[in-house]
């Protein structure tokens, strides 16, 4: 069979006329492009505690890892913490999730673990697929038979980035969207993202081994703010803020769940092999 493919295409070439062109088929819409396929590692401290939190002190470390495969984008990342609560009960925390969206965003595959002191607190596993008419359903294996419908519109995490890359990159101040993360109660939140003025890479960012990756890049201050949907006057669930390059990587990084928030700083960027897709 592969002869007989080999022998058409000669064929069909033979019968062109000498000046014709042969135009290549539309390259699929990716719902990111050059992101850097990477894994960065940081370390975590406390960076604050409010006077209602249960923390006290708590460091750690924080690994991120984003690969193209293609097909799709795969992301996983681990959060490891110690940390001693307002009673001065040591305890450690392993929180990782792992996802896959295809490239065109319309399918998406997750699976969340969140284990304090060697117990479950947390666990979630299902996909999501998005229909034409942009609307989606969400399956859980974890919770069992659990389904939910997500509103038209609705974004997963890595197209999401790409937005906020794009509206940098145009010069926007600020991206918004729904956004579903795999919450097992099919939480849709409200996202925003405000974006700082454009600057390059910092002295410690580029100091870090693997940090040449962002040298002469675009960089940009952002901070994506998560509401429950339609409580945009109420308190966010949580907030991040980061600096934001345009591969993809991020740095600077603080976690802010309201009563405490954590600092996590760029310790090491280790590119993956490039897919050749």
């Amino acid at each position: 069979m592969r002869a007989l493919l080999v022998c058409l295409m000669f064929a069909s070439a033979a019968v062109l006329p000498a000046d014709a062109q042969v135009v290549a088929p539309p390259r699929p819409v990716r719902i990111v492009e050059n992101f850097l396929p990477h894994r960065a590692t940081y370390d975590l401290k406390l960076k604050s505690a409010r006077w209602a939190s249960t923390i006290t002190s708590l460091q750690g470390r924080l690994v991120s890892e984003f690969d193209d495969v293609c097909a799709g984008f795969t992301f996983n990342q681990r959060l490891v913490t110690d940390f001693v609560d307002s009673e001065g009960k040591a305890s450690s925390g392993n929180f990782w999730v792992s996802s896959y969206e295809s490239a065109d965003g319309r399918s998406y595959r997750f699976s969340l673990n969140n284990i304090v002191d060697g117990s479950p607190v947390e666990r979630t596993q299902g996909s999501a697929e998005r229909r034409a008419d942009g609307t989606a359903t969400a399956s859980f294996v974890m919770p069992s038979g659990k389904s939910a419908e997500l509103p038209s519109g609705t974004l997963f995490p890595t197209e999401f980035s790409g937005h906020i890359v794009a509206a940098a990159r145009e010069g926007r101040r600020s991206s918004s969207g729904k956004l579903f993360e795999g919450d097992a109660e099919g939480v849709v939140y409200d996202a925003f993202a405000a974006i700082g003025s454009e600057r390059t890479a910092s002295a410690a960012d580029l100091a870090v081994p693997g940090g040449e990756r962002l040298h002469g890049l675009k960089a940009w201050p952002v901070t994506v703010t998560y509401f429950l949907p339609g409580q945009e006057d109420a308190p966010p669930e949580y907030e991040t803020s980061f600096i934001l390059y345009e591969n993809g990587v991020t740095s600077d990084v603080t976690l802010d769940y309201g009563d405490f928030a954590m600092k996590a700083t760029l310790k090491r960027i280790d590119p993956l092999n490039a897919p050749g897709c």
